[in-house]
């Protein structure tokens, strides 16, 4: 009994998430050591010890930081969710600092921390700041959240001068501003770098609006505004020629140029060739799969590692073995859910939900890819695609959710006394 309960003062919380943490964990470590074997031979840099050893490192460091941040008050969220956001804009722009910004597969993403060699990409710091952010932002009008205008007038109309304008002015400044403005400008950044990774932030915001019991005609308002600007910016950018409009309508299959010529073009950059190997890594794999270090497609898939990694889980463990991999992330939500049930305030409700659909959005975009079901998008399966800056803010994400578990248990069980006593 003393034994159970200094475990639970030790890891505290919802215990199922720690356990899906360490079972996504040890599922990563065969991924790695096992994809990465074949690599040895084509890539004199890849050394499968080296790489399992990283990847264990990094299992590692996500462990400690999942227990570090599940013993942070909620309140603390609350009182520097403002701070985050800002050092998160300020890491984002230090990707432009020659020395500091770092270019890797053609795009300046990543940023070096000086005097330790590591890199991170700061976007993942952005999405999970903002989802503080907006956090915070619902909870406090909950009140009359559903009373509320989102958004201003979009006809002349009710812009003209003394009280029509003064009401759109403060629906502005009162809540359009404060509510969608970091998640406007979050998107924005991140978009000049990936378009995905922006598209599945305002989704997984969207969805947290929607929670928030925003009305959903504001939504709809919104939906149409976010088009239009879309628009806007992928035609003048097709126009001008700069940035990555091209890449983004053709992966999406939008485009003038015929079926045959874009057919040609998807292979040309690989892209073709990435989603017919993941095919047939997915097709041999059959029920039970291949077994453990026996994949045949791990010298022809891209980034079985990373990108992929769940065609390679199929390939080798079968349809069984992605079939358990998808209810593991099911059941972080699932538990994300029961967790923020038991929350007594707004603010650890939306935001428990929030990191709990960014997992979940994220996790099933990337086996959507692997199956051919949505565009390349190059996000990470997370806790198990190789990589450092993922799992780290992953873990972060579930230490939040393990800690406010917590504190609702401590909670509890301090009720349970009290009324015991009395």
């Amino acid at each position: 009994m003393a034994r159970k309960v200094h475990i639970d003062k030790l890891f505290g919380g919802d215990k199922a998430l720690w356990i899906i943490f360490a079972l996504l964990g040890v599922i990563s470590l065969l991924v790695v050591y096992s994809s990465t074997a074949a690599l040895v031979y084509a890539r004199t840099e890849i050394n499968t010890w080296r790489e399992l050893i990283g990847q264990f490192r990094f299992i590692v460091v996500g462990l400690i930081i999942v227990w570090m941040v599940h013993l942070i008050n909620i309140e603390n969220y609350n009182k520097y969710a403002r701070l985050m956001f800002i050092l998160s804009i300020v890491s984002m722009l230090l990707v432009f600092v020659p020395g500091i910004g770092q270019k890797i597969n053609g795009a300046y993403r990543w940023i070096k921390i000086p005097f330790t060699g590591i890199t991170f990409q700061p976007s993942d710091f952005l999405k999970f700041s903002v989802i503080f952010i907006l956090a915070q932002e619902l909870a406090v009008r909950q009140k009359y959240i559903e009373k509320i205008k989102l958004l201003p007038s979009f006809l002349l109309r009710d812009w003209r001068r003394g009280r029509p304008r003064d009401r759109q002015l403060d629906i502005f400044f009162g809540q359009t501003l404060p509510v969608l403005g970091p998640v406007a400008l979050v998107c924005a950044i991140i978009l000049i770098f990936n378009f995905s990774t922006a598209a599945l932030l305002f989704i997984t915001c969207l969805l947290m609006l929607f929670i928030g019991r925003i009305r959903v005609r504001e939504i709809g308002r919104l939906l149409i505004l976010i088009f239009l600007a879309l628009l806007l910016v992928v035609s003048g950018m097709k126009t001008l020629g700069v940035g990555r409009a091209d890449t983004w309508l053709s992966r999406l299959g939008i485009g003038h140029k015929p079926q045959t010529e874009q057919a040609e073009t998807a292979r040309s950059s690989g892209e073709y060739d990435q989603v017919q190997q993941a095919k047939i890594a997915i097709a041999s794999g059959g029920i039970l799969g291949k077994g453990p270090g026996n994949s045949t497609q791990r010298t022809h898939l891209p980034l079985p590692y990373s990108d992929f990694a769940y065609a390679f889980i199929t390939e080798e463990y079968g349809i069984l073995g992605a079939m358990a991999v998808l209810l593991l992330y099911l059941w972080v939500f699932s538990r994300t859910v029961l967790v923020a049930r038991k929350c007594e305030t707004a603010f650890p409700n939306f935001l428990v939900l929030g990191l709990g659909l960014m997992i979940i959005i994220q996790a099933v975009t990337n086996m959507a890819v692997a199956v051919d079901l949505a565009p390349t998008t190059g996000q990470p399966l997370p806790l198990i695609s190789k990589g450092g800056t993922s799992i780290i803010f992953i873990s972060m994400a579930m230490g939040v959710i393990i800690g406010v578990s917590r504190q609702m248990e401590e909670k509890e069980n301090a009720l349970k006394k009290t009324e015991h006593a009395g």
